[in-house]
């Protein structure tokens, strides 16, 4: 198997494309500017608009729509439309032919250098989600795949994920819980620099900043003493470290203005 890592995969849906649009261009610029990674978009949707934006910027765009499809959208109903690109992630592995090795983040990180992922030899590598020392439950935003382990598990990770629709669950969070519920055992830790939180204090060897929480324009707020109108845990996490989260916001800004 080899550990070149070359490409990174996000995922978006033609119903949030505007709100998170300018996350993506920071995501874009960052990875260009910083890595050597060749960035991939899997695209739920019709905008013609949205695909020539996203080419525009360097990206090779794939339209996709979720091979649980049919699943999804009798589990969230109406919601399904806002929430589909969630799930474009599951099958990058059985659309990627080209490399064994593939990088996965959501859309609110920003790429400081190229990423020097560990070897690789479970199905995938995730950082904690909240607290740095806290496993084995794991933050999916950012994934290091292992493709070929992860198109062989492919067909019991759909018959546990339809499982879980079964139980009770609400939206958004289920994608996260299933990534857990299935790979809570079979995951290898990612260098914490590869899912870097600002909240974690200003990191060393930082290759991947994640806006997990306040995202800039929140902090921007936040900063200003706006920030009564953001959720709790939005301030919460932005007190941890609010100059961390100034020189990270300040960061995306840069490759914001570029």
């Amino acid at each position: 198997m080899t550990t070149e890592l070359r490409k990174w995969y996000f995922c978006l849906n033609e119903k949030g494309f505007e709100q998170v649009w300018g996350q993506v261009r920071v995501a874009v610029a960052s990875c260009l500017a910083r890595t050597r990674l060749r960035p991939v978009c899997l695209y739920n949707g019709s905008s013609e608009a949205h695909v020539a934006r996203l080419r525009g910027l360097g990206v090779e765009v794939v339209a996709h729509r979720s091979s649980l499809e049919p699943l999804l959208r009798r589990a969230y109903g109406s919601a399904y439309d806002t929430f589909s690109g969630h799930w474009l992630r599951i099958d990058i592995p059985a659309l990627e032919q080209e490399d064994d090795l593939v990088l996965y983040t959501d859309v609110d990180v920003m790429f400081l250098a190229h990423p020097a992922p560990p070897r690789l030899r479970k199905p995938l590598a995730a950082a904690p989600e909240r607290y740095r020392w806290r496993y084995p439950h794991f933050n999916s935003g950012v994934l290091l795949m292992n493709v070929p382990k992860l198109r062989a598990l492919a067909e019991p990770f759909a018959e546990s994920i339809a499982r879980r629709f079964r139980e009770p669950w609400s939206p958004p969070g289920h994608d996260q819980v299933s990534y857990n519920s299935f790979f809570r055992w079979r995951h290898a830790r990612l260098p914490h620099g590869m899912n870097w939180k600002p909240y974690w204090g200003l990191g060393r060897d930082v290759s991947i900043v994640h806006f997990h929480g306040p995202k800039p324009e929140n902090i921007r707020a936040l900063v200003a003493g706006g920030g009564e109108r953001f959720i709790p845990q939005y301030r919460n996490l932005w007190r941890l470290d609010p100059g961390a989260y100034a020189y990270y916001a300040g960061l995306f800004e840069e490759f914001e203005a570029a």
